[in-house]
């Protein structure tokens, strides 16, 4: 159990995503080592160009929101699961949903940041994993506003590590690139980086 767990945070570190609690602005950033390291560890990965974000969002009757939002819409409720920079500022972003990488009735998320930074941080709570599994949202692909990819996430990874770490429903799960740790935000917007 333990060295699936190790996999996993293994895996999530791959990614850049980051969602936030309500009161996402007063969410402390990570240290200045860690930004620093992920600005100079950066990387764009030039996976071809997703099809662009249209007017139509919505995914084997899945919809998902056509606006620019700080907070995830799916189903016409607004989730947990936020964008923000190393230094804990909210980034905008847009939503589409569309065939996941596993095929059949598995759904991706793909949410598209408003700049082309690297090292952004993907933050989750409990609600938003169960929503987006009920669903049948199962990945999570961040891109730039170019297009390009920034990190792929599995939705399961998320549940198993929140379960690995024993996370209250209100705390959320961050989770920003393969060279960060993994930290949780409590409630009231206090960040701690998580030790294996």
């Amino acid at each position: 159990m333990k060295k699936r767990i190790c996999c996993i945070v293994g895996a999530l570190l791959v990614a850049v995503l980051a969602s936030l609690p309500a009161l996402a602005a007063e969410t402390a950033p990570l240290s200045l080592r860690t930004y620093e390291q992920a600005q100079s560890t950066a990387r764009r990965e030039d996976a071809g160009q997703i099809d662009p974000f249209g007017s139509t969002r919505a995914y084997l009757g899945v919809s998902a929101s056509d606006q620019w939002l700080k907070q995830a819409r799916i189903g016409g409720l607004l989730l947990n699961l936020r964008l923000f920079t190393p230094e804990g500022e909210e980034v905008f972003f847009q939503e589409k949903l569309g065939e996941a990488s596993t095929g059949g009735k598995d759904i991706c998320l793909y949410i598209r940041q408003n700049n082309t930074s690297g090292g952004m941080m993907l933050q989750v709570d409990q609600k938003a994993v169960d929503v987006l599994k009920r669903v049948n949202i199962t990945e999570i692909v961040v891109v730039d506003y170019g297009y390009y990819i920034q990190n792929t996430y599995l939705v399961e990874d998320f549940a198993t590590l929140r379960d690995a770490l024993s996370l209250s429903a209100e705390e959320q799960l961050c989770v920003s690139g393969a060279e960060d740790p993994v930290s949780v935000v409590s409630a009231d917007g206090v960040r701690r980086i998580i030790e294996w």
